[in-house]
């Protein structure tokens, strides 16, 4: 019942814009009364002052401006999985930081220990489906397991204590060396000097 009340407003609606059509065409005629060999003819005219009917091609030139004048819409809102994505892109290609600022540090350290194969593998994917894997909410078979802040923040650490090491061990055996160098030193200054005689 409502298909046939819906089908039937369509078609009303067209015969009423073919009747506003047609009246239109009407008024852009005019019959003149014409004396032709005594007799009185009515002749069809298009009247000059009213208002010509607008053609299809002005029609659709004008919804076309009408279309092209609105504002485009404002583009929505990256999700976090595809801003991370993007994000994780523009880091493997070597893009400036700011194209990457998305990227905690965790995720940063993840894509530099990756391989050149797992980078290849990783780039393959949707922005999404790698956003989704370096927030770990889907983990993609064949990569290693992204490091949670946590993790990562451990291993630093770590890797800033073995520095620290290093440096500290390396600073000893400068010392131990500069303790030697001045000992030598002292028993050359200490030793008498021999006699010319």
């Amino acid at each position: 019942m409502v298909e046939s009340i819906h089908g039937g407003v369509h078609m009303l609606k067209a015969i009423l814009a073919a009747a506003g059509r047609a009246m239109a065409l009407m008024a852009a005629v005019t019959l003149i009364p014409i004396i032709e060999g005594g007799k009185l003819v009515w002749r069809a005219a298009r009247a000059v002052l009213a208002p010509q009917p607008p053609s299809a091609a002005a029609e659709a030139e004008e919804a076309f401006e009408a279309e092209a004048a609105k504002p485009a819409p404002a583009p929505a809102p990256l999700s976090p999985a595809e801003a991370w994505g993007r994000a994780a892109l523009h880091h493997m290609q070597g893009s400036p930081p700011e194209a990457s600022a998305a990227l905690d540090d965790a995720a940063r350290g993840y894509l530099d220990g990756l391989s050149v194969e797992q980078q290849i593998a990783l780039s393959r994917h949707d922005t999404v489906v790698i956003g989704r894997h370096l927030l770990r909410e889907r983990p993609l078979p064949g990569l290693p397991r992204p490091m949670t802040p946590t993790e990562h923040r451990g291993i630093e650490a770590t890797r800033a204590g073995a520095a620290a090491t290093v440096a500290s061990q390396s600073l000893s055996r400068e010392a131990e060396m500069r303790d030697f160098v001045l000992a030598v030193l002292q028993e050359l200054i200490d030793e008498p000097m021999p006699r010319r005689g």
